[in-house]
């Protein structure tokens, strides 16, 4: 019992240990993981989306359909920034907003950075 009491002990300390060098350290996460893919250029713009099958589907009930990519910050998990596509639809006559598409959120990736 007592060496399944230290092992417990044991293995809080080296969680804690590597939680508080992965916070404090700059550079130890994108050392060890990768460094985030970066962001789009067009970030926040809405563009006309006319190839798609949704797009197009959309032109053929009178709307037009725009994208864009949205940085919401601090709403993700533990108060990280997330990266959303929104989708919106417009009259196509008026230009008035007719509805949009639940957020989709997207996944960046860790990119290796060579040194």
């Amino acid at each position: 019992m007592l060496y399944l009491l230290l092992a417990v002990i044991g293995i809080a300390a080296v969680a804690v240990y590597v939680l508080v060098i992965f916070k404090e350290v700059p550079g130890a996460v994108s050392e060890r993981w990768g460094e985030l893919e970066g962001l789009p250029a067009n970030l926040g713009e809405w563009t006309p989306d006319e190839t798609s099958p949704q797009g197009l589907a959309a032109l053929e009930r009178g709307q037009s359909r725009e994208v864009r990519t949205w940085r919401e910050l601090g709403g993700g998990r533990f108060g990280r920034d997330r990266l959303l596509l929104q989708v919106r639809y417009r009259d196509a006559k008026s230009g008035l907003i007719h509805g949009s598409e639940p957020d989709i959120e997207l996944k960046r990736r860790r990119v290796k950075v060579p040194r």
